[in-house]
């Protein structure tokens, strides 16, 4: 059966520092979909909007489900423009080919731009039994990251330790190396995830996925987890799986 292409849709308060899941893009065969992420509790839309954050211009109402025969121009914006005289170099370095899809280069480069908070991530997938995602280390540049970042290997294992302590986010998780040297945090829209899957003991896998010695700080270390996804979490309101119809959304 056809999988949507799914992202997350994140916002970032600039005087907080706090991301936030605010909504979903899905691609589904010759449909986009848009629609603001009203289920999930922590880090989701609702909180966001306690903490400032007011729709995008271009969809205004939080309860409509925007449907599109091709990319939102908002979204499409976001792209880098493939007559840039650097823009196979933007392919090489994001492990693309020239087959790419929209979908494929807003996910690799997140469709940051300098005037906004919004970035896109790719969501945690679900197939059968299993899970996996990847993210990019939070909070590098405070940490020991940059001192060994020459020293970090592509495939190299990463742990992760939980910091129920910490005064900004009670469900935080610490990224370290094998070794115990701290690299950062993953970040927090997915952290509740890991945080119960570690605290349960569950069954899982992280490893570095790339290494991009010339990126911003926030953009040097991507991470992939890979695991089996336990009963308990199975119906926790996370909002993980994304196997859906796009009747359904």
């Amino acid at each position: 059966m056809f999988r949507p292409f799914v992202l997350w849709l994140i916002w970032q308060n600039e005087c907080t520092r706090q991301r936030y899941h605010i909504g979903n893009l899905v691609h589904n065969e010759d449909k986009y979909v848009f629609y603001y992420n009203k289920i999930r509790r922590r880090r989701g839309l609702l909180e966001a909007i306690e903490n400032g954050y007011q729709p995008h211009l271009a969809f205004r109402d939080i309860d409509k489900t925007y449907i599109s025969d091709k990319l939102f121009g908002p979204f499409a914006r976001r792209l880098p423009d493939h007559r840039r005289p650097d823009f196979q170099e933007i392919l090489r370095t994001h492990g693309l080919s020239n087959d790419y899809t929209e979908m494929d280069l807003l996910r690799v480069t997140g469709g940051r731009l300098a005037t906004d908070s919004y970035e896109f991530v790719a969501p945690i997938y679900v197939y059968g039994n299993y899970f996996d995602f990847n993210f990019y280390i939070a909070g590098w540049k405070y940490y020991e990251g940059e001192q060994i970042v020459g020293q970090l290997k592509i495939g190299e294992k990463v742990q992760f330790q939980l910091e129920p302590d910490n005064v900004h986010d009670s469900k935080a998780v610490i990224v370290l190396t094998s070794e115990g040297r701290k690299l950062g945090y993953i970040p927090a829209f997915y952290s509740e995830f890991m945080f119960q899957l570690i605290k349960k003991r569950g069954d899982f896998e992280a490893k570095i996925h790339s290494i991009q010695l010339e990126a911003l700080p926030q953009l040097k270390v991507n991470v992939s987890v890979c695991g089996i996804l336990p009963p308990f979490l199975r119906n926790i309101n996370l909002d993980i799986v994304h196997d859906i119809p796009l009747e359904t959304v």
